[in-house]
């Protein structure tokens, strides 16, 4: 009886330090990643993957959920009105796409780095983690359109991909740049050879785009 009296406190205990932590990291950690992501893109995003700190793990890990959050509540800001025809699994399984996208950048980039050294997993997620940040964006920046633009205009551009305007296409392309600035500064971090760390962050990334389609395609859909 004193057993389950003791694991019903400590699960209690652990619920509030989780809350605690992650308000804690979007209190303090975050603001200062977030500045420094942007501030300083490259020397920044290499010093944050060359010295993680004690709670990296744990920074990851929030970055992975928030992200599945932040999609998950902005989709259905963005759809509306139209959300009473979908069902809610529509929206959890489109929001695990992001996440499935960082994962499979940390996958890579803890497959690279093996190449040349002894890497730890855990570590690499942090890269996924930080590739949160600039796939974030992209609900934040459809939201201020689909609020400042027109919904006319708007619908027409979400069943057209192709015809998006320019400013989309390159704020997507922007993002593209950004996913292989990171996977480049965490291969910079762990003293990978040059050459790989030149030229396989272009295609890791885009390999990473497909992989995410396929795994999406036969897991989610």
């Amino acid at each position: 009886m004193e057993n389950n009296v003791h694991t019903t406190d400590s699960a209690q205990e652990t619920k509030p330090n989780i809350a605690a932590e992650v308000k804690e990291f979007y209190k303090e950690d975050f603001k200062n990643i977030f500045f420094t992501f942007f501030k300083n893109p490259i020397n920044g995003i290499y010093s944050i993957l060359q010295r993680p700190s004690e709670k990296s793990y744990n920074h990851s890990l929030i970055l992975y959920g928030s992200v599945f959050v932040l999609y998950f509540i902005g989709l259905q800001l963005l759809a509306g009105d139209k959300k009473e025809f979908l069902e809610l699994s529509h929206f959890l399984k489109i929001s695990l796409i992001p996440v499935i996208l960082m994962f499979v950048i940390s996958c890579l980039s803890f497959g690279v780095k093996s190449i040349s050294g002894n890497p730890t997993f855990k570590n690499e997620l942090l890269t996924g983690g930080l590739s949160g940040i600039p796939l974030g964006m992209i609900i934040p920046i459809m939201l201020i359109f689909k609020i400042f633009g027109s919904d006319e205009l708007f619908e027409k551009l979400m069943r057209s991909p192709e015809k998006l305007g320019i400013f989309i296409s390159l704020f997507f392309f922007y993002i593209i740049l950004m996913l292989i600035n990171i996977f480049q500064q965490s291969l910079r971090s762990a003293k990978t050879n040059m050459t790989l760390t030149w030229y396989i962050p272009p295609v890791a990334i885009l390999l990473a785009f497909y992989i995410t389609y396929k795994l999406s395609e036969s897991l989610l859909f």
